[in-house]
């Protein structure tokens, strides 16, 4: 039940308290970063491998930390870990950046701006797709669920708070302006991410099936159309399949409304689940 618990406390939270946002800084990870290089300024490393090979200490130091944190105190060890969540769990931060772009919607706005682009859909801040670029907004709000929600319960489960806190660095990582990297380095970190994202993506995709139209999302999961990138792949993944659950024929704002229903139950089918799991002694 310790997973459970931290899990619902964490929403609980953030659901009623919005300015958790603020504390939500990715500053901290730059800071830790540019420490870390610092450090190891005279390692030679090639410089693709300086983001794992960081990202690898990261996982182990925190891991470290946690390990020596439980051993202390359980207690301490539930509050530490609850903040991590709190920090990695962005599941009402990112519906209520949804809800802010279906009000400029409704209000027939027709450029959505830049900094409510990056928060919803950070992947495609580098796109250079001019029209319906609202259409490809709200397609894209299911993979940036994964990041925000999905993955992070995932890991948590399997691996444990550092787990997703490393998880949280390496989105930051690729998606954030703050890291200068080059745009190989930053496709070689996608490489990665494809891996990581792979079960959540498929879980959250198969829950869409018990939550809504099975036939149709099976048929769909059955007759997909992916590229050849695995990291593009991951997001046309659960794209399409989220087409097939909403009607993309209503108007934009009711598109927006549909697929917030469809998160909201997909949420609530995974702590079910999460709960029955825990209920069994399969999960602590």
């Amino acid at each position: 039940m310790f997973a459970l618990s931290i899990i619902i406390l964490a929403l609980t939270i953030e659901y009623f308290y919005d300015d958790i946002k603020k504390f939500r800084d990715n500053s901290i990870i730059i800071n830790i970063f540019t420490l870390y290089q610092d450090k190891f300024s005279n390692v030679n490393f090639i410089e693709k491998n300086t983001y794992p090979a960081f990202l690898i200490l990261f996982l182990l130091i925190s891991m470290i930390i946690m390990t020596f944190v439980n051993s202390i105190s359980s207690v301490i060890f539930f509050i530490v870990s609850i903040l991590i969540v709190l920090y990695c769990l962005r599941t009402n931060q990112y519906n209520r950046d949804i809800e802010e772009l279906k009000i400029k919607l409704e209000f027939n706005k027709d450029e959505i701006d830049k900094s409510l682009l990056s928060k919803l859909c950070p992947n495609l801040k580098q796109t250079r797709i001019k029209s319906n670029l609202n259409n490809l907004i709200i397609q894209n709000l299911f993979f940036n669920s994964i990041a925000n929600t999905f993955s992070i319960l995932f890991y948590f489960l399997l691996i444990g708070p550092a787990a997703i806190l490393t998880y949280t660095v390496l989105n930051t990582m690729i998606y954030s302006d703050k890291f200068k990297i080059t745009a190989k380095v930053r496709q070689e970190l996608k490489k990665y991410m494809y891996f990581i994202d792979y079960i959540p993506v498929r879980l959250t995709s198969y829950t869409f099936s018990v939550i809504s139209n099975y036939d149709n999302v099976i048929e769909k999961i059955n007759n997909l159309k992916l590229s050849n990138n695995n990291y593009l792949s991951n997001i046309e993944f659960i794209n399409q399949v989220g087409g097939s659950v909403y009607d993309s024929e209503l108007k934009e704002s009711e598109q927006i409304i549909q697929i917030q229903n469809i998160l909201a139950r997909t949420l609530i089918a995974w702590v079910s689940a999460i709960t029955l799991l825990s209920i069994a002694g399969i999960l602590v």
